[in-house]
């Protein structure tokens, strides 16, 4: 199905999808723009589905008239009808019918979009159109490939516009126009390669000396922030420095507890180096909270004795880890975390050279522990901690029940990292963006940590493999975290 249209239902429990299968792979959401509240609409600004012919002579009339936006909306029309025909059974997905009303419908709001100059939703709506490029007649997909090299040459994606042309030549060898501008793009391209390499040796030439400085001065200064931080690596650890360079490579990962616990202590170096000094070396005390954690990794892999090692100045350490709520099934059921009646209900205490560090674990939420007392207050102000850690949270699967707890972060501007995990999970792709929409202030961008945790015998399965850091922000409340969600589906990104 190319007809990316998302179907909503209204349940107790708000809004769900009404085809599971379609879900996974995102849909466009109508929404009410400055045209809104028109007699074809609902009270929430969307456009009922439509016949496909009504909705492309509607949409046709808009477009003529200039209504670029209210055109979308009637040619979105006909295509939620279209999606509807083709959940009626198997059978409707062979339909060429439909595949071909499908295409045109996409092209015509490409159209559209070409129209008020956002090419880049213009492409994606060709995209669509040819999802089903199998079930469609050649014309049809010369039509929609000429359209999509239109958009990419607009964009100045000349090499990606010439692959396009290529493909559509293909399939039509005597296409004039698109061999005219295979033509005409072909010696922009070639222009643009002579002037970018011209330009390239003058940037070059001019700043090579400039650079050698600039580098020097920026090693310093991160130098000197690395000496105002509470991290001392030891022997055997890796050169943070080197690895970002590219001169030496991650650990072996093999030993999963020193490889978190080493995380945890770059994460705070990188919040340093990026002017978020949560852990200086003048502090004698400090906390350090585990949000969404686990017994299978927080409390089993965690070394608090390691930690102490390469934050020498902290006299005593508080671990706080918060969750042991278990994991969702791929059923939407809660399976509760395995160990949970195992959990120490004194504080654990670590011992070494005279310094300590102190663990604790909390069954539940973070609001639950913050009723139960987490934040010590006095008189005058809350004392937090200086920073927070989420390992391996799975944003894409728990962002509704992560939003509380981001949301008092944020208000709070307690420096927080996300340890994510790398392909195939989507948080390498997505956690950042995930983030930002909650309303997050990014201040470490995505970075692959030097200590990742590797399968045995496979080191390219990795777990805790890169971090996202965030500090303060505009945190968006509850009321518009379904808008949110709903937002990033139709950007095409997975969260439940």
């Amino acid at each position: 199905l190319s007809s990316q249209t998302l179907v909503w239902s209204m349940t107790e429990g708000g809004y769900t999808n009404v085809q599971s299968a379609l879900a996974e792979k995102g849909y466009d959401i109508i929404k009410e723009d400055d045209e809104s509240g028109e007699e074809e609409e609902d009270l929430f600004g969307r456009i009922p589905k439509l016949e496909p012919d009504e909705a492309r002579e509607k949409g046709k009339q808009a477009f003529q008239d200039g209504k670029y936006d209210k055109a979308i909306k009637y040619w979105q029309g006909g295509l939620k009808h279209i999606l509807g025909s083709l959940c009626s059974g198997p059978e409707a997905l062979s339909n060429q019918s439909l595949s071909e009303l499908d295409l045109t419908l996409n092209l015509n709001i490409a159209m559209a979009y070409m129209k008020k100059e956002d090419y880049q939703a213009a492409d994606r709506c060709v995209d669509k159109a040819l999802a089903r490029r199998e079930a469609l007649p050649s014309h049809l997909i010369t039509k929609a490939l000429y359209r999509k090299a239109s958009a990419q040459r607009s964009m100045r994606r000349l090499d990606d516009c010439l692959a396009t042309l290529k493909d559509l030549l293909e399939v039509e060898p005597s296409h004039a126009a698109a061999k005219q501008m295979q033509q005409e793009v072909g010696r922009e391209w070639n222009k643009q390669c002579r002037d970018q390499k011209k330009n390239f040796r003058k940037i070059f030439d001019k700043l090579s000396g400039e650079d050698r400085e600039a580098e020097e001065l920026e090693r310093k200064e991160r130098g000197a922030l690395r000496e105002r931080c509470a991290v001392r690596w030891t022997e055997g650890d890796i050169d943070s420095e080197a690895f970002v360079l590219g001169s030496t490579p991650a650990c072996s990962g093999k030993d999963w507890g020193l490889a978190l616990s080493r995380t945890v202590v770059w994460a705070v170096e990188q919040l340093a180096l990026e002017g978020h000094d949560c852990l200086s070396k003048d502090l004698s005390r400090a906390a350090i909270w585990f949000i969404g954690a686990s017994s299978t990794c927080e409390l089993r892999w965690l070394r608090p004795a390691e930690l102490l090692k390469r934050l020498p100045t902290v006299q005593s350490l508080e671990l706080e880890l918060v969750g042991f709520l278990g994991e969702i099934d791929p059923d939407n059921s809660r399976v509760p975390d395995p160990k949970v009646n195992d959990l120490p209900e004194a504080i654990v205490e670590t011992q070494l050279e005279k310094r300590q560090a102190l663990l604790r674990a909390t069954k539940g939420t973070l609001d639950e522990a913050l009723e139960q007392g987490l934040v010590f207050k006095d008189e005058t102000t809350e004392v937090l901690p200086q920073v927070c850690f989420i390992a391996h949270p799975q944003l894409h699967r728990y962002f509704t029940e992560f939003h509380p707890a981001i949301n008092w972060l944020i208000k709070k501007s307690v420096p927080t990292v996300i340890i994510g995990a790398s392909e195939p999970d989507p948080s390498w792709k997505q956690d950042e963006h995930l983030l930002q929409k909650l309303g997050a202030t990014i201040v470490v961008s995505k970075r692959e940590s030097p200590y990742p945790m590797c399968l045995p015998g496979d080191s390219t399965v990795k777990k805790c493999s890169h971090i996202i850091g965030f500090r303060g922000g505009k945190a968006i409340e509850r009321d518009k975290l379904m808008n949110a969600k709903i937002e990033l589906l139709s950007q095409d990104y997975i969260v439940r």
